[in-house]
């Protein structure tokens, strides 16, 4: 990573945020905005070091003509990226930084700092700095769950064709046990017509990233993948589909849950 790529990720002073006093107008707009996702999320210690790009969603509009601040925090812990290559979506609230990383390898990332604050909302508020530290798998994991995610992303894009057909009896038949256990038939294809009629046709799916996990909140400790879409439909042009597959008692990989924003 050369000091000018460096340079060419933080270009701008970070705005200072004066004090409110209490009789100050407090809203969305006139507060900062803040960062509410990231790829990879931060304390992530098992990231699939062949993850092409880093994204960061912030909660408000921003300002996307090359106004970000990619900050490092060391040469060293900053990831090899292409800087002529960073965009925001068209959502105009996700930023994406190309990247290379390593295997075993831990990274720290700055969103705006306290010295650089490109990161700005449409009124010109930079948003509020966020450090994002995550670690890479070593080679011989990243090999196991390489191969635990081909076949957990298999069984998803199956079950996905079926819920995109709208065929939830057999998309409810091949569910996770846990899934089956969680609603019934009845109760999934409600809950499917419910989420997906509203949406429309599905217009495109993009692989955005696959996490292997051990242990999710709210389930058993087990083996899952998390999977991120960028989806496409026509009463949603930008969206984000989440499909989280598990390993099955059977040793079967079979989805377990199903999230669309």
């Amino acid at each position: 990573m050369s000091l000018r790529a460096m340079l060419l990720l933080a270009t701008l002073p970070i705005a200072s945020i004066a004090p409110t006093d209490a009789t100050s107008a407090c809203s969305i707009d006139s507060m900062p905005p803040s960062v509410v996702r990231t790829v990879p999320q931060a304390g992530d210690t098992a990231v699939d070091p062949g993850l092409k790009e880093m994204r960061v969603t912030f909660s408000k509009d921003m300002m996307t003509q090359e106004m970000w601040s990619w900050c490092s925090n060391t040469a060293e812990t900053f990831p090899e990226c292409d800087t002529s290559a960073i965009r925001y979506l068209d959502d105009r609230r996700t930023c994406v930084l190309p990247v290379t990383l390593q295997p075993g390898k831990t990274y720290v990332i700055w969103l705006n700092s306290q010295r650089f604050g490109s990161f700005k909302d449409l009124s010109g508020h930079s948003a509020v700095p966020y450090l994002l530290v995550f670690q890479t798998a070593d080679k011989g994991l990243a090999s196991t769950q390489d191969a635990a995610k081909k076949a957990a992303t298999s069984a998803a894009q199956a079950w996905l064709a079926l819920v995109d057909k709208g065929d939830s009896a057999e998309s409810w038949k091949t569910g996770a046990h846990s899934f089956k256990n969680a609603l019934s038939q009845e109760q999934w294809g409600q809950a499917l017509r419910a989420a997906r009629i509203p949406l429309g046709k599905t217009l495109s799916r993009k692989l955005l990233s696959q996490s292997y996990e051990t242990s999710l909140t709210g389930a058993p400790d087990g083996e899952y993948v998390v999977i991120q879409y960028d989806a496409s439909f026509e009463g949603k042009k930008v969206a984000t589909e989440t499909v989280t597959p598990v390993l099955d008692s059977d040793g079967v990989w079979r989805v377990s849950g199903y999230n669309i924003e």
